[in-house]
């Protein structure tokens, strides 16, 4: 099994601030230091609102 230890359930909170950074321009890895979130957790995030159109890629 992979992914076993993700954070797989968001608040609505840590979601708008994910997006508010991202559209800052910061990094998934530079996101995920500010939040104080794994990197992977963060690329999973970044990945998921890519592909709902919550962010546009750049």
């Amino acid at each position: 099994m992979i992914l076993e230890d993700a954070k797989w359930i968001w608040s609505e909170e840590e979601i708008e601030r994910a997006i508010s950074l991202f559209s800052l321009g910061l990094s998934p890895s530079r996101v995920a230091e500010v939040m104080e979130e794994k990197y992977i957790d963060i690329g999973m995030l970044y990945l998921h609102l890519l592909e709902t159109g919550k962010i546009k890629m750049e």
